[in-house]
């Protein structure tokens, strides 16, 4: 009997301890507006936050802080999900589940376009990120979807 309840507690406490990885970056990310569209990302500008709205089937956002904090994000919008991964590989893992021929988007900001947080690779990896989804048979968007963080911009 000891050994059943043991098993059931550590069954329970790995099911919390996932629930606990799956927080969101912020309570906003992943609820939807008016119009459906699911809040992917916060930016802040400022100590503004901005929030950039997933408008198309598939978008994506890759952050890295000053304080070396990585966060690669996918959004689905036919599934309402918005998942976050910090490392490079489960973000890839998680494009291996979005079918073939499908357009990812890139989430940026105005100020620093295509992952320039992560300089100074920022280009290789987007070229990375280019092949990697090639790779999946997957094309990336001609234009990026650019949330304004500028002060006098604000959100568009």
């Amino acid at each position: 009997m000891k050994s059943t309840t043991i098993a059931t507690i550590l069954v329970a406490c790995s099911i919390l301890a996932t629930a606990e990885d799956k927080k969101l970056s912020d309570p906003i990310v992943g609820t939807a507006d008016e119009k459906g569209n699911l809040a992917l990302h916060i930016f802040d500008s400022g100590g503004k936050p901005q929030v950039a709205r997933l408008t198309t089937e598939y978008g994506v956002v890759m952050f890295h802080s000053k304080d070396d904090w990585v966060l690669f994000v996918l959004g689905e919008r036919t599934k309402k999900q918005v998942r976050e991964f910090s490392e490079y590989d489960d973000l890839l893992a998680a494009l291996d589940d979005v079918p073939v021929d499908s357009e990812i988007t890139i989430y940026d900001r105005c100020k620093v376009p295509r992952f320039y947080d992560f300089y100074p690779v920022h280009y290789e990896l987007f070229k990375k990120f280019k092949r990697d989804c090639g790779d999946r048979g997957l094309t990336i968007a001609k234009e990026p979807n650019i949330t304004c963080t500028c002060e006098e911009g604000g959100p568009r």
